[in-house]
C-alpha cells in the first residue's frame, strides 16, 4: 500500500501508518541510542523518519480537535519545515541521543547529521537546547540557521514520534495560554516595576542612559502583565543595545559598523582587543541571540516566561563580564 503523508490524511490512516513504521524505527533508534549501531546505519531511515514524524504530528493533532480558527498555530499542519535529526552523544555512559528540531522550509525535508564525535564532552552535556544548537553551528557541523528556528519544536526526547507529539502539545499550550484571562487588570503599577527592578538598579545608574532606562522598564512592564512576547521581542533589543554601547565604550564601533548588526557581526567586534570574547562566552551569547531572534523574526505569536527570564540573565551578565569591566587594564 502507497502512503502519502500529508494534512488530508484520515485518522486512521494515519493510525495504519504509525503502527506498521513503529517497531522498525523504535528498534533501529534503540540501537543507535545503545551503541549498538552507528549513526550512518541508523540514517539509512531518513525517508521514513520524515513521514513518521509527519504522521505523528498529525494524528496527534487529530486526537486535539484544535478549532479551525486555531488550525494556523500548528506550524507543520499548515507549512512545509526541515527536520535537524542530529546524532550527539550524552552523559549517560554507554549511550548516546538525538537532537531534534525543525525549522522553517520550502518544503518538508529532513537533514540527518552525526556528531557523536565533537559533541563527546562535559562542557556540551551541561548546555541547553539551545546552547547545543549554537555550538554545533560555531563548530560548522550545521549552518546558521538561527533566524529559521520553530521554537516550539525544540525539546530533549530522541525518538522522532514522541519528539513530534510533545511539539504539538507544545503548541497546543500556547492556545491555552493565549485563550485564558489575564488575573489581573493590566494597569502601570510603578510599585510593581519597582520590586522587579532591583536586581538591576545598579546596571541602570551605571550605564545612565535614558533611552536605555525607558526600554528596560517597558520591558519589565510587559514581564508584570504576562505579556512574554512583548518583553522578550523588547529585550533582544536591549541585548543589542547594551552591546553596542560595550562596544562604543571600548572604542570597536566605526563608520562601517552597520545599523542592522547581525549576531556574527557583534560577536566577530566583541572578539577584537580589547575584549577579545572567549570561545566559550561566544557560544553562550550566541544562544541568547537564537532565542532573541525565534522571537523577533519567526514566532507564532507564542512566547514563554522561561524565554524572558534567560533573557534578563544574559543581560545582567553581559553587564558584569563586559560592560563594567575595564579591559586595557587587562592588557597591562
Amino acid at each position: 500500500m502507497s502512503y502519502n503523508i500529508n494534512s488530508n490524511s484520515s485518522f486512521e490512516q494515519l493510525e495504519e501508518y504509525i503502527k506498521l513504521k513503529n517497531p522498525n524505527i523504535l528498534r533501529e533508534t534503540g540501537k543507535f541510542i545503545r551503541e549498538d549501531i552507528e549513526f550512518d546505519s541508523f540514517s539509512t531511515l531518513k525517508n521514513d523518519l520524515l513521514e513518521y514524524a509527519k504522521a505523528n504530528y498529525l494524528y496527534e493533532l487529530k486526537l486535539l480537535e484544535p478549532d479551525e480558527s486555531t488550525s494556523d498555530i500548528f506550524f507543520w499542519y499548515r507549512k512545509p519545515v526541515k527536520i535537524w535529526c542530529i546524532g550527539i552523544n550524552d552523559s549517560y555512559i554507554g549511550e548516546r541521543s538525538i537532537l531534534n528540531f525543525a525549522t522553517k522550509n520550502e518544503e518538508d525535508a529532513i537533514e540527518m547529521i552525526d556528531a557523536v564525535q565533537i559533541t563527546t564532552s562535559t562542557k556540551f552535556y551541561k548546555m541547553n537546547i539551545l546552547q547545543k544548537i549554537s555550538f554545533l553551528i560555531e563548530k560548522n557541523i550545521i549552518p546558521d540557521i538561527s533566524n529559521n528556528i520553530i521554537y516550539s519544536s525544540l525539546n530533549r526526547i530522541p525518538y522522532m514520534g514522541s519528539w513530534a507529539e510533545v511539539w504539538v502539545e507544545k503548541e497546543a499550550n500556547n492556545i491555552d495560554s493565549l485563550i485564558k484571562s489575564p488575573a489581573e487588570i493590566i494597569d502601570f503599577n510603578k510599585s510593581i516595576i519597582r520590586a522587579k527592578r532591583y536586581n538591576f538598579e545598579e546596571m541602570l545608574a551605571v550605564i545612565n542612559n535614558d533611552q536605555f532606562t525607558i526600554e528596560f522598564d517597558e520591558c519589565l512592564f510587559a514581564y508584570n502583565n504576562q505579556k512574554w512576547f512583548v518583553c522578550a521581542a523588547g529585550l533582544g533589543g536591549i541585548l543589542e543595545h547594551l552591546i553596542y554601547l560595550t562596544l562604543e565604550k571600548n572604542n570597536l564601533i566605526d563608520s562601517n559598523f552597520p545599523d542592522d548588526a547581525t549576531a556574527k557581526i557583534y560577536i566577530e567586534h566583541l572578539s577584537r582587543k580589547p575584549i577579545k570574547m572567549k570561545k566559550r562566552e561566544k557560544t553562550h551569547l550566541r544562544s541568547l541571540f537564537l532565542i532573541r531572534n525565534s522571537v523577533s523574526h519567526f514566532n507564532q505569536g507564542f512566547t514563554s516566561k522561561d524565554q524572558c527570564q534567560t533573557l534578563m540573565n544574559g543581560i545582567r551578565d553581559f553587564f558584569n563580564n563586559y560592560y563594567i569591566k575595564d579591559f586595557n587594564l587587562d592588557d597591562n
